[in-house]
């Protein structure tokens, strides 16, 4: 099968937001109590991303590149600041409401697949559907077409135990997709992979989110990933820095 690279052009405009920002954090600190003494991991940084864009955020390991990945993905909670998307402040939302952000509008792929071994790569793939209670064939036609758009059409009854470690984040990539989220945000999606397998999945990861039109955010320490991005954020002393525009 043949891979194509993809590389992103100038950024839609979102009917969300004049200047086409579907995500934005405003002076962002998150701290955590270690002890006697405060830890400050983010120190009042500021971040956007537009409709359709791809953005990587790089930094030394322990920058806590991850933790404003969670915060951005409403999986944890600022200390102070804001953070939005599509005009939706997520301190105004309710738990519930949060929930239903993060399984419809916000697609999560990490460095670990985290698929479920017991089920299939289809199943695996279809759950994020299910949570959403969608009709059982529904489910399967969309998790059939996403696993043949990443090229593993003959491998849907597939355990992940079956499946090279590339393939495994396809499907991760897929299940990331299900519900077809706004914004994709991915966490050294290439972290654990060989450098071949790597740039496979790179490749598939920029095609499918670019080919619908996603946002799409990527935490990584990789230079060659980060060389591919519209804009590139550099984290370093608790606060973001624009490296590339």
């Amino acid at each position: 099968m043949t891979m194509t690279k993809t590389r992103r052009g100038k950024p839609a405009q979102s009917p969300e937001s004049s200047n086409g920002a579907v995500l934005r954090a405003s002076g962002v600190r998150k701290s955590y109590r270690d002890g006697d003494r405060t830890l400050e991991v983010l120190r009042g940084l500021d971040f956007e991303l537009h409709a359709g864009e791809f953005v990587a955020i790089i930094g030394q390991s322990g920058s806590g590149k991850s933790t404003l990945l969670h915060i951005l993905g409403a999986l944890d909670r600022v200390t102070t600041g804001t953070v939005a998307l599509n005009g939706r402040d997520y301190a105004t939302l309710s738990a519930a409401q949060l929930d239903k952000v993060r399984a419809t509008q916000i697609g999560f792929i990490y460095q670990f697949h985290h698929l479920l071994p017991e089920f299939s790569a289809l199943e695996n793939t279809f759950i994020p559907g299910m949570i959403q209670r969608r009709p059982t064939p529904a489910l399967i036609a969309r998790a059939t077409s996403l696993l043949e758009r990443v090229g593993l059409g003959e491998r849907l009854g597939h355990r992940p135990v079956k499946l090279s470690g590339g393939e495994q984040q396809r499907v991760a990539l897929a299940r990331a997709l299900m519900n077809d989220p706004a914004v994709v945000l991915a966490d050294e999606p290439t972290g654990d992979l060989d450098q071949k397998t790597g740039q496979e999945v790179l490749d598939f990861v920029l095609s499918q989110t670019a080919g619908e039109g996603k946002s799409l955010v990527i935490v990584t320490h990789d230079p060659a990933i980060a060389a591919r991005a519209n804009r590139v954020y550099t984290l370093e002393n608790g606060r973001l820095n624009t490296t590339k525009t």
